[in-house]
């Protein structure tokens, strides 16, 4: 004979079943402390990387108004552009090279200060992008510098100035790698080799990181509710003011 539950069971039981199951979390595992000398690296490559971080902003600024100058004092900018971009970026390598630095550090630098100088100009940023990585390229080719990670160094330092300047960068950034393919293919075929390794899915990543940021602007607007008209009140007409006459 079946025996029945009484009402207060079957609904704790009811409510038993319908609860969420909990499921469990995979732990984490624990990260090692450091010891002194652990903390010690740590601390210096933090402050290493905030100082080249500081050196490019400098050079960039310093790129900037150099470009700027010479673009304005020249007159015709459209003209005088790949001669000012390519003097530039040369005297930027050769500084380099004198100053014992990584090409590779600076170039990222130039090349933004280079592209916000020409934008300052109103000129063809686009342009001035394959300039300074056809420049660069070939300026490091020459002096025994590692040419591919120029080309990507110096595509990322375009992508940056072209941001600051509110261009389209995943346009630019995809005419500039088919600029750095193609002079890769003149320098030899290691060099096109090793640029086709370094910039895979370079044009693709900063079109992505381009989209993002545009569904995260066009989130932003349709969350700001646009100002409405109260309801039984009209806008408040404009107020005119009348001159006084002269007495």
């Amino acid at each position: 004979m079946a025996t029945r539950q009484a009402p207060g069971n079957r609904r704790a039981a009811a409510e038993r079943s319908a609860a969420p199951k909990r499921t469990a979390r995979p732990r984490q595992r624990a990260v090692p402390p450091l010891g002194a000398a652990g903390s010690a690296v740590k601390q210096g490559i933090s402050t290493s990387m905030k100082g080249l971080e500081k050196i490019e902003r400098e050079i960039a600024r310093l790129v900037r108004r150099t470009v700027a100058d010479a673009l304005h004092a020249g007159g015709a900018v459209g003209h005088n552009l790949g001669s000012v971009v390519r003097d530039v970026v040369t005297g930027a390598i050769q500084a380099t090279g004198q100053a014992g630095t990584e090409l590779a550090v600076s170039i990222k630098g130039v090349s933004r200060g280079a592209v916000v100088g020409v934008h300052d100009a109103q000129g063809d940023i686009g342009k001035a992008g394959a300039e300074i990585v056809k420049t660069a390229m070939k300026q490091a080719h020459k002096v025994g510098a590692d040419v591919a990670l120029v080309a990507r160094r110096a595509i990322e330092g375009i992508a940056a100035g072209v941001r600051e300047s509110g261009g389209n960068v995943a346009e630019i950034a995809k005419a500039t790698v088919q600029v750095a393919l193609l002079t890769a293919s003149d320098i030899g075929k290691l060099a096109m080799h090793a640029v086709k390794q370094i910039l895979a899915g370079a044009a693709e990543g900063l079109d992505e990181i381009a989209k993002v940021r545009q569904a995260g602007t066009a989130r932003a607007t349709k969350a700001t509710p646009a100002a409405r008209p109260v309801a039984g009140k009209r806008p408040a007409a404009p107020v005119r003011v009348r001159a006084a006459r002269a007495g």
